[in-house]
């Protein structure tokens, strides 16, 4: 895989060439990159000559000169003179002594130039050397052929120029061996059991010999031939006579070949998709795995399947879709979610495609997602191993299996509308080779074999296929859906730089990249273009990592989408916005409207989060406003799923996101975290909006009181378990804060209070302690009822959560000085004190040092103004029996709250008391 990494990686570079300036600099150094890969052992050595700079090396034994010759050289038209300035007898006669002369025609980065070597400049240079072209260069790069094996062929065919096609093509294999026969002239007729359905036909059009060569794929190539993909090379078969002869004799060719209507043909060799042209041979794209499926596009342009959706516990595997392109360094990959076993594609309409999986099958459609979805939107395949599939009407495709008993094909029709599937035909035959058929109404083709037990050999058998089609309906379709918009943006998209216009200044300027706004030019949609700035390879991950979530969530409404991005990952189109949260703070305060964006960004962030996705950095500038709804952007430091992430390096060293939106555990690991990250910041987010304070780092952004202050406190808090675990948890904390409910709080508390102490539900207890955290101004609440609650039944309640029981706490302390002219009365008093005091000695006994301070002070505040004697006798014996870490805490309560502490008076003349506590009693005597 890391070979395959590389050439990808080596396409991308190269394909640059078209966006900017291909210098003769940058070309040196790629070729210089090129030749490191694929002579290994050359040791390269630059000269300059004439001001050029050329290459010296060593390939098994012997030494070249390696020159570069621009197709857009100075020199073109004067060939003679750049070859004898050269040349032996030119001013430094030992450059080309004992060396062979390599000239590597360059191609331009400008479209209209050729890729290939100029006549004028292969009769110049006549016996002194050969010249490679630019169809070599893409041969090496792509991984069809290695550099030194092109250079050694080139000057074994002993002429000054050989086309790629004559070095790399064959005589192939006798075609008279592959002949085939039509079935009604065999002197021994074959009998081909074959059961058909739903109006389907079937005969067997013609029966090769026994041959122990495998086709593996199949294409018409017109009404009257087909062509099939052979060991070999491409075979071309006379569908009336059977005749065969070679169309293109290139071994290594693999799956079904794609005949253009100009004629050309594509077909996969290696791991390499070439084109094949009036005679001429071009490797186009690169990096492909293991039986990677070709496939015809929108207007027959090519694209490739490549690698598998399976995962093993981490992770999304390497499925991809790639457009093509048309050169080398033009693909366009498409990383595809689908957990499952992708066996063939088929292309529906604009960017949407049918990937066809044993088990089940899925429609992605590339302009909104590259995420199939989940199992409820997945298609049960009909077939067991569906490794072709034809088009069989608008939704409604073919899929071809064998049955699992070597002796049986079958096909089915799936409407992918309805999720249905039937049968079409069975027969006895055994592996299948191919399926094809016309772009018209024409018949289709099954490539197949006739069983046989000796598997060292095969026998070919083309059935021809009719009424397997739907017929188109004759009643009105229903209105197709909405267009949306940007689609026309997204339905296009081809890594091109050259396809926008960009405004002279840009919007924003980020840390990582410019935000311009530009035109697509072909639609004139006004769309948001993204730049990299940053030059290193942390800045390109982050890119490639922002336009990967953008691709993969932009289905989601609330996901800013990812129209068209280049391969090298440097700038990305997106829709333009129209504000973000910044910008529109004041009116998000509105209940409503708060209440939209916190479900929008919630809905955002769930599917990201379900796919094991954690944004780390949701803030303000990063939550757009785009047609009328909000969209979470920027997902550049998102945390992907385990298996996939990135060494973070110095980043996680200075901490993760942005400083006071960023949950405290970014500061610590930003990789092993959860969903309760970003709820964090959500909620961080919710505290500005109504504060305008920018927040800072592990304080929570408290709003005034008021529905939102539950869900804020609940979601900031600083332990992440504290948290809502999961988007949905959130959305119900929401819910329950801010929406209208049948019940007042008061009333609901008086449930909890009755269930959590005469039933010891710890459930009711929890609920009772958060009710009261987030309504700590309910003077009524806290004194009817959370001191009523019995603190041992309350115990797993209070402990699960240190940080809202000390907030409980603290807010009980503060309804000691009444609420708006009500008092409470001694009683209330007296057992608000008795509370804190059991409290206290809970956080004694399990250590929890801040829920015992604010319980120690909550007691002290209550008695220090409502001299409640009842109580005291017992909080001097238990006073007496502290010590430690216990004692420092307590005796630190009693000197910030000297007016209750003074009460205490005999523990400081008791010599069984902690020293510390008895200082502090003494010194709240004398305040």
């Amino acid at each position: 895989m890391d070979e395959l990494d590389d050439v990808r990686a080596l396409l991308v570079k190269y394909g640059q060439r078209h966006e900017a300036q291909f210098s003769p600099s940058n070309r040196l150094k790629l070729v210089e990159e090129l030749l490191h890969r694929s002579i290994p052992a050359a040791a390269t050595e630059g000269v300059i000559v004439d001001g050029d700079t050329e290459l010296i090396f060593e390939l098994e034994g012997r030494d070249y000169l390696l020159t570069f010759v621009p197709a857009n050289s100075s020199w073109q038209g004067h060939w003679e003179e750049f070859i004898s300035r050269r040349s032996p007898s030119a001013q430094e006669p030992g450059l080309l002594r004992d060396r062979r002369w390599v000239l590597l025609y360059l191609p331009d980065h400008a479209p209209q130039t050729g890729n290939r070597a100029d006549e004028q400049l292969v009769t110049a240079i006549g016996t002194s050397g050969v010249v490679l072209d630019g169809t070599h260069l893409d041969a090496a790069l792509t991984g069809l052929y290695p550099l030194a094996e092109l250079i050694q062929g080139a000057f074994r065919q002993h002429r000054a120029y050989t086309s790629l096609a004559g070095l790399l093509t064959t005589d192939g294999s006798a075609a008279d061996e592959r002949h085939m026969t039509p079935a009604a002239r065999l002197t021994s007729p074959v009998r081909v059991e074959t059961t058909t359905w739903a109006g389907a036909a079937a005969e067997v059009l013609l029966i090769g010999q026994p041959q122990h060569d495998r086709p593996t794929g199949l294409a018409l190539q017109s009404d009257r031939t087909a062509l099939l993909t052979c060991p070999d090379g491409l075979l071309n078969v006379d569908l009336a006579r059977g005749h065969a002869h070679w169309h293109l004799p290139l071994p290594g060719c693999h799956g079904a070949p794609l005949v253009h209507e100009d004629g050309a043909v594509w077909v996969m060799c290696g791991s390499v998709l070439v084109r094949w042209h009036h005679g001429q041979l071009e490797a186009v794209a690169g990096g492909f795995e293991d039986g990677a499926v070709l496939l015809p596009g929108q207007d027959g342009e090519p694209w490739v399947l490549s690698g598998s959706g399976v995962t093993f516990r981490t992770g999304d595997g390497t499925l991809a879709l790639t457009r093509a392109g048309v050169r080398a360094g033009e693909q366009l990959r498409y990383p595809i979610t689908f957990n499952a076993s992708v066996r063939s594609a088929l292309w529906l309409d604009q960017r949407r495609f049918f990937l066809v999986a044993s088990g089940h099958s899925a429609v992605v459609d590339l302009a909104r997602t590259t995420d199939a979805g989940q199992r409820d939107d997945w298609i049960r395949t009909p077939v067991s191993y569906p490794g072709h599939v034809l088009r069989a009407g608008i939704d409604s495709v073919i899929t071809a299996s064998p049955d699992g008993t070597g002796i049986g094909v079958g096909l089915h029709r799936t409407d992918i509308t309805n999720r249905t599937s039937e049968p079409l035909l069975h027969t006895q035959l055994g592996e299948i080779f191919g399926l094809a058929q016309d772009s018209s109404d024409g018949p289709a083709y099954l490539l197949a074999s006739l069983p046989d037990n000796n598997h060292t050999h095969v026998r070919p058998v083309l059935m021809r296929l009719t009424g397997h089609r739907i017929s188109a309906p004759t009643t009105p379709t229903a209105p197709a859906a909405p267009v949306v918009a940007y689609d026309a943006v997204s339905q296009s998209a081809r890594g091109e730089r050259r396809d926008y216009r960009l405004d002279k200044f840009p919007l924003a300027c980020e840390g990582q990249g410019e935000v311009f706004r530009a035109e697509h030019k072909t639609t004139g949609t006004i769309v948001a273009f993204k730049k990299r700035t940053g030059r290193g390879a942390r800045d390109r991950r982050r890119m490639h990592r922002e336009v990967e979530a953008g691709l993969r969530f932009g289905g989601n409404p609330h996901v800013m989408p990812v129209l068209d991005f280049s391969p090298a990952h440097d700038w990305f189109v997106m829709p333009l916005a129209q504000a973000t949260v910044e910008d529109k703070r004041t009116e998000l305060q509105d209940p409503t409207q708060l209440h939209t964006l916190v479900s929008s960004v919630a809905a955002g962030l769930a599917d990201a989060h379900r796919d094991g996705w954690i944004h780390r950095d949701v803030k303000p500038s990063n939550v757009l406003l785009l047609d009328g709804r909000w969209a979470v952007a920027d997902w550049g430091i998102a945390r992907r799923p385990r298996g996939q992430t990135s060494t973070a390096g110095p980043l996680t060293r200075a901490g993760i996101g942005t400083q006071g939106f960023a949950a405290p555990e970014l500061a610590v690991d930003g990789h092993d975290i959860t969903a309760a990250s970003d709820i964090y910041s959500l909620g961080q987010l919710i505290g500005w909006i109504f504060t305008g304070t920018w927040p800072q780092a592990n304080v929570p952004l408290m709003p005034p009181p008021g529905p939102w202050y539950g869900v804020v406190r609940q979601a900031t808090q600083l332990d992440p378990a504290q948290r809502p675990q999961n988007i949905a948890d959130f959305l119900a904390v929401v819910e329950r804060e801010t929406g209208v409910h049948d019940e007042l709080p008061i009333i609901r508390a008086a449930r909890l209070l009755e269930d959590a102490n005469e039933c010891d539900d710890t459930a009711a207890a929890t609920q009772l302690l958060t009710l009261a955290a987030d309504q700590p101004d309910s003077y009524e609440l806290y004194l009817a009822m959370v001191t009523k609650l019995d603190v041992r039944a309350a115990e797993t309640a209070l402990l699960a959560n240190p940080q809202q029981t000390t907030a409980v706490l603290k807010a009980l302390t503060g309804h000691a000085v009444g609420n708006r002219g009500d008092w409470a009365t001694n009683e209330e008093a007296t057992r608000a004190i008795w509370w804190l005091l059991k409290v206290a000695r809970l956080a004694a006994q399990e250590e929890q040092w801040p829920m015992l301070d604010a319980a120690v002070q909550g007691m002290c505040d209550w008695d220090g103004r409502w001299d409640r004697w009842d109580p005291r006798n017992s909080i001097r014996g238990w006073l007496i029996t502290l010590r430690g870490h216990a004692a420092a805490t307590v005796a630190s309560a009693l000197r910030a709250q000297p007016h209750g502490a003074r009460f205490y008076y005999e523990v400081a003349d008791d010599h069984h008391a902690d020293l510390a506590i008895r200082s502090a009693i003494h010194a709240a005597q004398s305040t």
